[in-house]
Formats: structure tokens, C-alpha cells, sequence
């Protein structure tokens, strides 16, 4: 990926890393409701960026 770019869509490890959080959390949030995926295949999913942007305002307007 070129720089100046960002990422679109996000694998559950990755979007850990995003997040800052655990893989284990992410799997949690996706098995709960709190973050949409998308399944490519049977062993492929992905969250998109907005996903995750939206799951984040989420977060923190409700911490507020």
C-alpha cells in the first residue's frame, strides 16, 4: 500500500491493532452486535474503516 493511503477494509487483526485492543476483544464485539462484518468466505471476514469509525463514535458518545 502506497503511502498516503488508507486502509478501506480491516481483518479482525488488524482492526485489533486499529483499535488498540485485544483480537480476542474484536471477536467479542463482532459475536455482541457492537461491530458489523462482512464474510468473504468461510474463514474470511472483514470490517470495513466506516465500521469501525462508526463503532468508535459509538463508544465514545456513550462514555460521555
Amino acid at each position: 500500500m502506497e503511502s498516503g493511503q488508507q486502509q478501506v477494509n480491516f481483518r479482525p487483526r488488524q482492526a485489533a491493532q486499529y483499535l488498540n485492543v485485544g483480537l480476542s476483544t474484536i471477536w467479542l464485539y463482532i459475536k455482541q452486535g457492537k461491530i458489523n462484518t462482512t464474510k468473504l468466505s468461510e474463514r474470511v471476514t472483514i470490517i470495513t474503516r466506516a465500521e469501525l469509525e462508526r463503532f468508535v463514535a459509538e463508544a465514545v458518545g456513550s462514555a460521555a
